[in-house]
Order: structure tokens, then C-alpha cells, then sequence
């Protein structure tokens, strides 16, 4: 089985996943689920659906792009599927299922907003193997662990996305096996969709850019589903009939007679580009005014200087002349990152070799940082931090800590 193992370089070396590489895959997988809800008695297009993506985590620390590939198939699977009245949920295994986070926090109602709800399931996606984690991951028991959770729920499509469908484990350790009882019971009321011969559904192979040029890829999901597919039917719509709706633009209505209107809207426009550029600049002494919060700490943007850190990360303990430090448990009292403004950019930079920036927003962080808009209409960005720090007796652990940024009105 061909992974990527392709490293994270520095973002001058521009080595990324390509994205658009895994269309042919999330086709071919829209179309095996489809096939394999009808073969269950189930519709699709007539019936809403419980979507569970489930992923391997064993290899996200030493094949972060191969990670970044896993999220995004799950990314672009539901915003091209997904619709009002669905649910999406996330869950995560190694060796056995893991709780990345609380459960209740990773199910998302599609409700009638849809296209932004399905926007902020990648917040879902985990981004880390689990603590301690040895690598490796069991399939069988991961299938039949989650299909006893989503028992009582017929309407469920469950995919797993993994580097390989062939359960990896180290010498010693015990694997469930497809001849277990506990897996031959669970497929006597689920069905494993068949394709490939080491137990995937379906193959799904991505690029990644390198410096030195392409290199290929390549993912497997596993889909499972209820022998008896049952779901809550859509009424007077279908599933194609909504999601060709959102996927149409907005067409501006057509006005006769004087281009008034039309003059007015664009220098309403200015001035709403300037009100905003205002709140980023800070606008001297009667501008409008914005604050970005880093964890519980609050920084003026028109106070924010531009080109140098205004604030660093780091554990309890450590301070710096000169900058403010936003303190995060559980970090070593050390220098982790640092937050500038850059023009009109918000950058973040790692700054530690031992915990680093791994992930914002659930995209993998080329070269231990990230930059996006220093704007107040920003959704809120969620950082990852993992590495490796030294326990009690020098016993190394690993650790991951999580970090929210957000733009709020009013400098606080």
C-alpha cells in the first residue's frame, strides 16, 4: 500500500497537499455510498442521513499531509452530499476508538443554513494521534466498536478513512481479525462494503506538490451502513433538488430606468471597505475600534504594531520584557509561538522545536506557522499545539493544547 510520508517543509519549499487531486476519489466514493443505501432498501435523494466519518489517527504525526488528504476528503464529501436535516459526526481510532474530544461536541445539525453549517464541520475533523500513541490501528475493532455506538440509529453511513484498510499493529499486539465473533455477529446486521482485496471500499489516491515536483499518494475509506437502510423521508423535496439550490449563485435583480441604485450600491460599498480597513488600521484617535482575543487575553488591533510579535505562547511561568505573553497549561515555560501583524495579515510562527504549531482550523500548518486576514468579519481559528515534553522523572510524554483566536467589537 502507497502513503505519502511526504514532510511538512518549510513554506518556502511550498510542499502541500493538492486538494483538487482528491476529486476522482470523493466521486468515486459518493458513488459507491449511493449504490450501496439503495442496495440497503434506502433512497438518498428521498431521505436524510446520519453521516459518521470515522478516522485513523495512528500515522497524523509522521504523515501530516496524509492526514490533511483524510480531513479533506471528509470536507469535500460533505459539502458535496450533505444537506438540511443531516447530521455529521466524527470519531477517531488507533488501536481501539479514541476521545479526541467531548462527544457531544462532535456531532453538527445541517440545519437550514446549510452551506455555512456544512462549512464548520472541518472544526470536527481531529488533527492529532492520540496521547501516547504507539502508531497502528485495528479496522475490524473500530467497526465493530462504532456500529454498536450507531446501533439504534438505521439511518447511519459510516466511512472510515484510514492510510490502509489492513489493520497495523507492532509486534505483540493482539488485532480483532475479520474471524472474530465480535466482527462476524457485527456483519450480521451491518454490511462492509466490498471493493479492493485488503478490505477497503475504495482506493483514493491525491498528489502532493514538492519542490522536486509531484508525488502520489493514496487513502482508502471503508464504508458500512445497516443491512436495512431506514431514514426520515425529505417530504416535498430531494436531496439533488437542495443541493443544485445552494449551489447556484444569487443573481442580481434587474432594474430599468436610472443607474442610481446601481452608483448608490457601489459607494455604499466603499464606504463599508473603508469602515472596515478602519477597525484593522484603527483609524487614529476617532476610528473604529476591534480587539483580537488570543485564549483569555484581549489586544487592540489599532494598538497592534505592525512587523514585530505583540504577543507570545508559551506555559506558565515564562515572561519576556517587551511582550505580552498568553499562557497555555500544560506548555513547557518556554517561547512555543508568536502572533504579528503583518500589513493587513495576522501571522502565527512557531518558535519552539520541541511543541509546534501543528494544525489551525483542522488544515495541517506548512512549516510551523499560518496567516490569515486580520479582519473582525473572520470566523473564530482554532490552533493545535503538539509535541513532546519531558514528565515527572524526565519520562518523555506528548502533549496537545488547543488555542482559540477571535475578532470581537470594542477594544476590552
Amino acid at each position: 500500500m502507497l502513503s505519502s510520508t511526504v514532510q511538512a517543509q518549510d513554506v518556502r519549499g511550498k510542499t502541500e497537499l493538492m486538494r483538487s487531486s482528491l476529486k476522482p476519489g470523493v466521486d468515486r466514493l459518493l458513488s459507491s455510498v449511493n449504490e450501496a443505501v439503495t442496495a440497503a432498501g434506502g433512497d438518498l435523494d428521498k431521505q436524510n442521513v446520519h453521516w459518521v466519518m470515522a478516522f485513523s489517527t495512528g500515522h497524523f504525526k509522521s504523515d501530516p499531509l496524509g492526514a490533511q488528504a483524510a480531513r479533506e476528503v471528509a470536507s469535500q464529501f460533505i459539502a458535496r452530499e450533505a444537506m438540511t436535516g443531516d447530521q455529521v459526526t466524527a470519531r477517531a481510532w488507533e488501536l481501539k476508538p479514541w476521545a479526541f474530544r467531548n462527544a457531544q461536541g462532535l456531532t453538527q445539525q445541517i440545519g437550514t443554513d446549510s452551506q455555512a453549517d456544512k462549512g464548520g464541520v472541518e472544526r470536527l475533523w481531529p488533527t492529532t494521534p492520540a496521547v501516547g500513541s504507539a502508531g497502528g490501528h485495528d479496522t475490524e475493532r473500530a467497526a465493530v466498536s462504532f456500529t454498536k455506538e450507531f446501533a439504534n440509529s438505521p439511518d447511519t453511513v459510516l466511512i472510515l478513512l484510514t492510510n490502509t484498510a489492513a489493520s497495523v499493529g507492532s509486534a505483540g499486539t493482539k488485532l480483532l481479525g475479520t474471524n472474530a465473533g465480535s466482527y462476524q455477529k457485527m456483519l450480521e446486521t451491518w454490511t462492509r462494503v466490498a471493493g479492493t482485496q485488503d478490505g477497503a471500499t475504495l482506493n483514493i489516491p491525491y498528489t502532493i506538490k514538492t519542490p522536486g515536483g509531484a508525488v502520489p499518494g493514496q487513502m482508502q475509506a471503508v464504508v458500512l451502513l445497516p443491512k436495512t437502510f431506514t431514514a426520515t423521508p425529505l417530504g416535498n423535496t430531494t436531496r439533488t433538488q437542495q443541493l443544485d439550490q445552494s449551489a447556484q449563485p444569487v443573481k442580481a435583480e434587474k432594474k430599468n430606468g436610472s443607474a442610481a441604485p446601481f452608483l448608490l450600491g457601489l459607494l455604499g460599498l466603499g464606504l463599508i471597505g473603508g469602515l472596515v480597513w478602519m477597525l484593522i488600521k484603527g483609524g487614529g484617535q476617532g476610528g473604529a475600534r476591534g480587539s483580537l482575543r488570543v485564549g483569555d487575553s484581549n489586544f487592540s488591533l489599532r494598538d497592534m504594531p505592525n512587523g514585530r510579535p505583540f504577543c507570545v505562547i508559551a506555559g506558565p511561568g515564562y515572561s519576556e520584557e517587551g511582550v505580552a505573553v498568553v499562557p497555555v497549561q500544560g506548555l513547557p515555560a518556554e517561547r512555543i509561538a508568536e502572533l504579528v501583524r503583518v500589513g493587513k495579515d495576522l501571522k502565527v510562527r512557531g518558535t519552539s522545536e520541541a511543541v509546534t504549531l501543528s494544525s489551525v482550523d483542522g488544515r495541517v500548518a506548512v512549516g510551523n506557522a499560518a496567516s490569515f486576514p486580520l479582519r473582525l468579519d473572520q470566523p473564530d481559528h482554532q490552533l493545535e499545539l503538539t509535541g513532546e515534553v519531558r514528565g515527572a522523572g524526565g519520562v518523555p510524554r506528548e502533549i496537545t493544547r488547543s488555542l482559540t483566536l477571535s475578532y470581537q467589537q470594542g477594544d476590552h
